[in-house]
C-alpha cells in the first residue's frame, strides 16, 4: 500500500500561510497600539510638568507671553492626545476585524487538520485490513501446503 498522503495539504499549507501573515498583520496593530499607549502615558506627564511649572511661574509672578507659551504648549500637549485618541479608535477596529480574519483562518486550518486526521485513521485501518488479509492469505497457503504434503 502507497505511503499516506493527505489530498488537502496544499490548501492546509497555504492557509496556514495565510494565518501567519494575518498574525503578523495584527501584532503589528498592537505593537502600534501599545506604542500609542506609551506616547499617551509620556503626554499626560509632560502636560502636568507643564501645568505644574506654569503654576510655580504664575505664583512668582508671570507676563502675559509667558502665559500665552505655556497654553500652547498645553494645546499642543491636548491636540496630539485628540489626534491619538482618534489613531486608538481606527486601531482598536482595525484589531477586532483582524482578530475575526484570524479567528476564521485558525478555524479553516483546524478543519482542514481535522480532516487530515480522520483520512490517516481511515488509511490506517485500510493497511490493518490490507495486513489481516495478507497474513490470512499466507495461513490459507500454508495450511494447504501442509494438507497436500500430508496426502498421499
Amino acid at each position: 500500500m502507497k505511503k499516506f498522503e493527505f489530498s488537502l495539504k496544499r490548501i492546509r499549507d497555504y492557509k496556514n500561510t495565510l494565518l501567519d501573515r494575518e498574525k503578523n498583520v495584527l501584532s503589528g496593530l498592537i505593537m502600534e497600539q501599545n506604542n500609542i499607549y506609551d506616547r499617551l502615558d509620556v503626554l499626560e506627564k509632560d502636560f502636568e510638568n507643564i501645568n505644574t511649572e506654569m503654576h510655580e511661574k504664575m505664583q512668582e509672578g508671570l507676563d502675559i507671553s509667558s502665559i500665552k507659551l505655556y497654553e500652547y504648549r498645553k494645546n499642543g500637549v491636548r491636540e496630539e492626545r485628540r489626534t491619538l485618541g482618534e489613531r486608538l479608535e481606527f486601531l482598536e477596529t482595525s484589531i477586532n476585524r483582524q482578530q475575526s480574519r484570524v479567528v476564521k483562518l485558525k478555524q479553516e486550518v483546524s478543519g482542514y487538520d481535522k480532516l487530515e486526521e480522520k483520512q490517516r485513521e481511515d488509511y490506517n485501518k485500510e493497511v490493518v485490513k490490507e495486513q489481516e488479509l495478507v497474513i490470512s492469505e499466507f495461513i490459507s497457503q500454508k495450511l494447504t501446503k501442509e494438507l497436500n504434503t500430508k496426502q498421499p
